[in-house]
């Protein structure tokens, strides 16, 4: 080889050399750096772990006081000189306030708290990431409270010695034969214990203020006019409920309405609704049965107003008496219908009214202490005489008092008494008019009396009819008519 090719060898072997160890020097430069920056990260981290082992961590909060890096010592500390010595105004749903402090309610700083406790809680292997973390404790024990001493505070607050009222739960309402719900009212009655819970819990987070309502320390309702239950029974009343039946009586009108038929509508365990046919039918005869002593009238005492002023009397045959069975059928139909009627009971019997204790302002009245018979004609006396009724010493012949009603009258007719042993009647008496209303007792003439009222009926008393003169008697039988009652009492 020549001098000239080992130059040319030199000259293209040297940048090569160079380059490669310009690539090796940066690589190692790299590798350093690299191995630098961990090593220092790793040292920082290992700073934090033993920084932290003691202190909370970075952006670390105690009911919302800042506690970062403090050993739990200083957090003590810092929070206690935080919260002691605090007022409170508490904003009442009226708008008024009061003002409390913490010695007032006997509420001071409890060092056996649990501070320490939650810092054992922390992970020190990551307390980088607090860094980018916002981390807030809470610690229900940083007080201790004297409760009577709080207790006694609390209840000598105006808004808790004044009246207070209660909460109403929202409700369906029946109202102009319509149902809607009526929403619920929160009134102003406290509720002690969650306000205490609340006040403590204010105390403890550094609150100046509070509202009463906000921290539901009023009494709630329990049932809200959103409640879907309670929607529900809405919807129930206004499909089944929906009827007004009222019924006549002598006592005065019976109501039936969505009032009570909301009342039938049935409730299972959980608390929902539902329509159940057995319980009405169930419930529609309680109530048919309760009616059943107003409509039933037969013989019970019957308060009314006549000639003489009011009178009670008791005993009888007049006035209904209920069909129970019946008028449970015809009762559930009207209700399935929704129907808004007066309705007209299923009886038996005979009533001319429901007013002036069933007799109505049209009845014949009779005083057989005083014999005297007046004939009542729209609240009127249309006609009177005196009478005579039947031997008072004879109780087989004494005219039971009573209220009665006219069921059958004949002219010219023959009275005959019981048959006797001999096959004849005890007697046999022609009478013009006869209006029978007990029985085989009745209203007639008597041509056989020479007078009438006074003491007349000791003696000469009747078997137990009515004698009338016989002009009265005509007038009689031509002004009334069968079903027209017949009051005699003594």
């Amino acid at each position: 080889m020549t001098e000239n090719d080992n130059q040319t060898q030199v000259q293209t072997d040297t940048p090569k050399k160079r380059m490669k160890r310009r690539i090796r020097l940066k690589k190692e430069y790299y590798r350093n750096v690299g191995i630098g920056c961990i090593f220092i990260i790793l040292a920082g981290y290992a700073f934090g772990c033993f920084y932290y082992h003691d202190k909370f961590m970075a952006q670390t909060t105690i009911n919302g006081i800042s506690v970062s890096g403090l050993s739990p010592l200083k957090a003590t500390q810092k929070i206690e000189n935080t919260i002691q010595n605090q007022s409170l105004t508490l904003i009442f749903s009226d708008g008024e306030k009061e003002t409390i402090t913490q010695q007032d309610c006997g509420i001071v700083f409890n060092t056996q708290n649990d501070i320490s406790q939650s810092l054992k809680k922390q992970n020190t292997f990551l307390w980088f990431i607090h860094y980018f973390t916002k981390t807030n404790i809470t610690i229900d024990n940083l007080f201790t409270v004297q409760q009577q001493t709080l207790q006694k505070k609390i209840s000598s607050l105006t808004h808790l010695s004044s009246q207070q009222i209660e909460p109403i739960d929202a409700k369906v309402t029946y109202k102009d034969q319509n149902f809607t719900i009526t929403k619920e009212s929160y009134g102003s009655k406290i509720n002690q214990e969650q306000l205490i819970k609340a006040i403590l819990q204010a105390f403890s987070e550094q609150k100046t203020e509070i509202n009463v309502q906000d921290v539901h320390g009023y009494e709630e309702p329990k049932v809200l006019s959103t409640d879907q239950k309670l929607q529900k029974l809405c919807e129930l009343a206004k499909q089944y409920c929906n009827a007004s039946i009222t019924y006549q009586t002598t006592t005065g009108d019976v109501v039936l309405d969505g009032n009570t038929l909301i009342e039938w509508i049935s409730i299972d365990e959980k608390g929902n609704y539902y329509y159940s046919e057995e319980e009405f039918k169930k419930q529609a005869n309680a109530f048919v049965k309760e009616l059943a002593k107003k409509i039933n009238i037969i013989g019970k005492s019957k308060t009314f107003t006549g000639a003489q002023g009011q009178k009670t009397v008791s005993g009888g045959n007049y006035g209904y008496r209920l069909n129970q069975d019946k008028e449970v059928s015809g009762l559930l139909a009207d209700i399935k219908a929704g129907k808004h009627t007066t309705r007209k009971p299923i009886v038996t019997g005979i009533q001319a009214a429901y007013e002036n204790g069933g007799l109505g302002q049209t009845f014949v009245e009779i005083d057989m202490s005083k014999q005297h018979m007046w004939l009542i004609k729209n609240g009127k006396v249309v006609l009177e005489s005196d009478v005579v009724t039947g031997l008072p010493s004879d109780p087989n012949k004494k005219t039971p008092a009573g209220t009665y009603y006219i069921y059958f009258m004949q002219r010219n007719r023959v009275l005959r008494g019981e048959i006797q042993a001999n096959g004849k009647p005890e007697y046999e008496t022609p009478v013009a008019y006869w209006m029978a209303f007990n029985g085989g007792i009745g209203l007639h003439d008597a041509s056989w009396q020479s007078r009438f009222g006074g003491n007349v009926y000791y003696t000469k008393g009747s078997h137990g009819c009515v004698n009338l003169p016989k002009n009265i008697a005509a007038s009689l039988y031509d002004m009334v008519k069968v079903n027209i009652p017949v009051v005699c009492y003594y």
